[in-house]
This record gives structure tokens, C-alpha cells and sequence, in this order.
């Protein structure tokens, strides 16, 4: 059985359903939907991404464009500690900091997204996803990464045993479970002078062609989510679920 702990240090638990929509979806079509959340999502923003190119030429300097594409809208619940968007090119539901339970979030994120597939109705789902975003908070400034972390960064021996920064990303295929996980490791800058934290980023997905409606979604997502508490646990020392506990 996972352990449970009292102050968990995930940020943001993020679940994503990436779809085709049928031709014609429209942005306006999605913003109406935030009429059925509203109540319980009143805060509506619209979802931004960022489109660049650089184009070269002989003889000058290398032009660099830029421009923010709406993609769809981004619902935030009362107490800004939820979060739904709904996409042209899919669904997310995150839960931020305090974070409960799967039991708890994922039951309300299912309901969002019966939402928006019962009005976008798309074609076809071809990616699911569980995020969990960890800040590790440890009580010092000074401390040994192998105390805290199971695959800490190395300095080579002979070379000054300190370290200012460092940025890890690991690609970890998962065949028995159809699954890739992207575990980042990073430290996280705190203004507080007696505290460090570490980012443990763990993105775990499948790449799947499933109808919106197929009961196949709710499994993968279960086993990606196992996936997840593998690497978690498989990341962290005892010291460091001491923090959690």
C-alpha cells in the first residue's frame, strides 16, 4: 500500500487528455462551457501558446518572430487551488498545493472532463498523462544530496565537493506498462535563508487511439499514476519521507 502523507510536498498534480477535435471546433464553442462549471470556476483566463521562428539569411543577422496563439481557456476554482482547461487540442485538470488525495481529485477531474467530451465530442484520444510537480523543502542550506535523494548528482572525485546548481532529466520507457516517463531534478531557489528545495518533476504518459468515451481512459490513467509512486518512492530516502510525515 502507497503511504499517505500529512504534508505531501506536491505543488501541482496535473491529469491531461490530449484529443482530436472534430473539424470546426471552435474557441467560442469551449468558452461556453465555462457556464456549467461557473459556480464552482468562476475565474476564466484564456490558455496562450507561444509560436517563434527564426529566419536566416546570408549576409544578415538572424530574424526572430513571435506570437501568442489563444488555445483554449484556463477555469479556476474559489479558492485558486484547482484548475480545468479546456483546449482545442484537449483537456487538463490540475490540483494545487494542498494536495489530498487521487481518490479525491480524480473524481472531480473526471467530471470536468465528461464535460467537456459530452459537448466537443471528439474524435479520438491520443495521449493521457499524469504530472506531479514535488518541492522537496529540506531545513538547512548545507546538506547531502545522497540524505535526501536516491540518484543524487555527482562531482568527480579530486574536484571541490560543492555544488551551486544542477539540472538532471531522465527519459525512462516503462514497456510492461505502456508508459514513458521525463523525471526532472532541479533545485528550486527559496528566498528563505535556513531552507533549500528540490524540484522533482515526474511526467509520466502513453501514447494511446482510444473513443473519448472508453473505459480503457480511467485504467491507463490508474497505471500511470502507479508509475509515478514507483519513481517517487524509488527517488526519495527515508530522511526524505521524514519531511513528508
Amino acid at each position: 500500500m502507497v503511504e499517505v502523507f500529512r504534508n505531501a510536498p506536491i505543488t501541482e498534480a496535473l491529469i491531461d487528455i490530449r484529443t482530436q477535435l472534430p473539424e470546426g471546433a471552435s474557441l467560442t464553442h469551449l468558452e461556453t462551457l465555462h457556464a456549467q462549471i461557473q459556480a464552482g470556476y468562476p475565474q476564466k483566463q484564456k490558455r496562450l501558446m507561444l509560436e517563434g521562428a527564426v529566419k536566416f539569411e546570408e549576409g544578415q543577422e538572424p530574424l526572430t518572430t513571435a506570437r501568442h496563439q489563444v488555445v483554449g481557456y484556463l477555469f479556476t476554482s474559489v479558492d485558486g487551488a484547482q484548475v480545468v482547461q479546456f483546449r482545442l487540442d484537449g483537456f487538463s485538470f490540475s490540483r494545487l498545493r494542498p494536495y489530498t488525495r487521487w481518490e479525491q481529485i480524480y473524481p472531480e477531474a473526471k467530471r470536468l472532463w465528461d464535460i467537456y467530451r459530452t459537448n466537443t465530442k471528439p474524435l479520438l484520444v491520443n495521449r493521457l498523462a499524469t504530472r506531479y510537480i514535488n518541492s522537496i523543502e529540506i531545513p538547512t542550506k548545507r546538506f547531502d544530496y545522497d540524505d535526501y535523494f536516491s540518484a543524487a548528482p555527482r562531482i568527480p572525485p579530486g574536484l571541490p565537493q560543492l555544488l551551486s546548481h544542477f539540472f538532471t532529466r531522465l527519459v525512462i520507457p516503462f514497456p510492461d506498462d505502456g508508459a514513458t516517463a521525463i523525471v526532472i531534478q532541479t533545485p528550486h531557489e527559496k528566498p528563505d535563508p535556513t531552507k533549500s528545495a528540490v524540484i522533482l518533476d515526474i511526467d509520466v504518459s502513453a501514447e494511446v487511439s482510444l473513443a473519448s468515451n472508453d473505459a480503457k481512459i480511467d485504467e491507463i490513467l490508474a497505471t500511470l499514476r502507479k508509475v509515478k509512486n514507483e519513481i517517487f518512492f524509488g527517488s526519495i530516502t527515508e530522511r526524505a519521507k521524514d519531511l513528508f510525515r
